[in-house]
């Protein structure tokens, strides 16, 4: 597509969401109830490894089978099929080309399949050679490769689930219809919740203690088949969508995918990549310590979910349809006031966590083989995550802007930049300083936090401003409610952490949660109304709507 320049008025049919704040309010609303019950299931999830499992080479091996398939994913990048699909197949839709769009999605959706299938049977027989290639640490080849190896292989054709899956998921995001896609996550953290409770017992009286792991993973093969592939599949087709074999890659609209799915892909897993960066790193660590960075991980990643993607994939066929419509005006309002709105949700999250980092891992994680030693490591790693929480959440919508543009390269090219810096980073840390699991998340925040600067201001200058002192002004009475927060619970966990070290772990970390967290949160929305914050409205509305949903 060219650069826009011109600021032509949307037809009809592709009026933004944005003149409609109720509609925008209604689907965010929705993916934010989705993804919230989601990441429940996943911290679920993460307690049932934590305490049947604790902090230690299985769990090191369970965190590492993941690598290679994640590799697959983020290098042909499953989501890059969703966010470069829908920018080509919205435009079609406008045009009344309803079968052009069909035929696209059938011709990519076969070579996705016979591509994916090859790559799935290659890793397959080359598990071990790449698990340690990906993990060369001394402690884990020593304790975790053997175990890893046989996850690996298990995980690996849940993979092709998520590519299919992920271009019925773009289908349904370019209808705006949000509720299946929000609940392949869903899905599939049930299947490894079952697999844990279910699986598990039954595979360690067959197989022997050592291989009661492998339920997890059995777990998650099913609820990626089931929520990933299947019931988005089914979904399409009700949506009289016809998808056929065929393997026209040349066709012109198919070519316009390929063109777009490396920098995308690139542009979309240069984040994911960036954790298997971390792990292969804490690989040198001492054993336990991938599991606690993993487990920190992915508590950050809790309200970058709920705030930050459910508001981006919300309001990206929009911003696909303004740019289809080359209405700059409707990009720069809409990405000024979802930008406004995600960082009034993450940086009081980022706060929050920082602050309490101590009483949510002893409450969530802390039980079984899972002691206090296990839990400081974990809280130390998530409190330097916590730091990059509203660049990662920024980073989600502001590459959205770029394939909106179907403009993807400067995406890519500016993430690869800094991804050099976050390994360089990753490398002093790991070998020349002691901060371990912290330390590594602290180069993350920081990689984060340059590639969000990165991202706004190129395509500030690509749109011709983004109405920057809007977003200043409003980022900066944030900041002063969030001070009030962490304030607020800062004092109430200096102050309760004596009072409860006579209670049982999780009965205390709870009292100091339920106190800090909503004396906390209720100095933040004090102080946010005060200044007269128009996001506490936009709040309100995303809220109700999550509440009807």
């Amino acid at each position: 597509m060219s650069r826009i320049t011109n600021e032509s008025t949307p037809t009809a049919a592709s009026q933004p969401v944005l003149s409609n704040p109720t509609g925008l309010a209604k689907a965010t609303g929705l993916m934010m109830a989705m993804v919230l019950l989601s990441r429940v299931l996943g911290l679920v999830r993460d307690a049932i490894i934590s305490h049947y499992f604790g902090r230690g080479p299985q769990t090191d091996a369970y965190n590492a089978a993941f690598t290679v398939p994640d590799l697959l994913f983020n290098l042909l990048q499953s989501g890059a099929l969703s966010s470069t699909i829908v920018p080509i197949i919205t435009e079609y839709r406008q045009k009344g080309q309803d079968h052009l769009a069909d035929r696209t999605v059938s011709i990519v959706a076969s070579t996705i399949f016979v591509v994916i299938g090859l790559l799935i049977l290659v890793m397959e027989i080359y598990a071990r050679e790449l698990t340690l290639l990906l993990h060369s640490g001394p402690s884990f080849r020593s304790a975790s490769l053997d175990i890893a190896v046989p996850l690996t292989r298990v995980l690996l054709p849940a993979q092709l689930f998520f590519f299919m899956g992920g271009l019925m998921m773009g289908v349904l995001y370019s209808r705006k219809k949000f509720l299946i896609p929000a609940l392949g996550p869903v899905i599939y953290n049930a299947g490894i919740i079952a697999g844990g409770i279910f699986l598990r017992p039954i595979l360690g009286r067959i197989l022997g203690p050592a291989r009661a792991i492998e339920g997890l993973v059995w777990g998650a093969i099913g609820g990626a088949f089931l929520g990933n592939f299947l019931i988005p599949y089914i979904a399409v087709r009700r949506l009289g969508v016809s998808l056929k074999p065929n393997f026209q890659i040349l066709d012109p609209a198919a070519k316009k995918v390929w063109r777009l799915l490396l920098p995308v892909g690139l542009g979309i897993s240069l984040p994911s990549i960036d954790q298997l960066v971390n792990k292969a790193f804490a690989s040198y660590l001492p054993s336990g310590d991938m599991t606690a960075l993993m487990n920190a991980y992915r508590l950050m990643l809790v309200p970058i979910g709920i705030f930050a993607q459910a508001q981006a994939l919300t309001v990206f066929p929009n911003l696909s349809g303004q740019a289809a419509d080359q209405n700059v005006k409707a990009m720069r309002a809409t990405l000024n006031q979802s930008l406004r709105n995600i960082l009034f949700l993450t940086v009081p999250a980022s706060v929050l966590l920082m602050v309490l980092a101590d009483p949510i891992i002893t409450f969530l994680l802390q039980s079984g083989k899972y002691h206090l030693s296990d839990t400081l490591v974990t809280a130390s790693a998530l409190k330097m995550l916590s730091l990059g929480i509203f660049a990662w959440s920024c980073q989600s919508l502001l590459v959205r802007g770029f394939y909106a543009l179907q403009s993807a390269r400067v995406a890519v090219v500016s993430g690869g930049c800094v991804s050099v810096i976050f390994i360089a980073m990753n490398w002093y840390v790991v070998h020349h300083t002691d901060l371990g699991v912290a330390g590594l998340g602290l180069a993350t925040s920081i990689a984060a936090t340059i590639h969000m600067v990165a991202l706004y201001i190129l395509l500030r200058k690509r749109l011709m401003g983004l109405n920057t002192a809007r977003l200043l002004g409003s980022v900066s009475k944030t900041i002063a409610a969030s001070a009030a927060m962490g304030a607020v619970a800062w004092g109430v966990n200096s102050g309760l952490s004596p009072v409860v070290a006579g209670l049982a772990p999780k009965l205390g970390a709870l009292l100091i949660l339920l106190l800090g967290g909503v004396g906390g949160i209720g100095a933040f929305a004090v102080v946010a109304v005060l200044l007269r914050m128009p996001e506490v409205a936009a709040v309100r509305a995303m809220v109700g709507r999550k509440r009807a949903a």
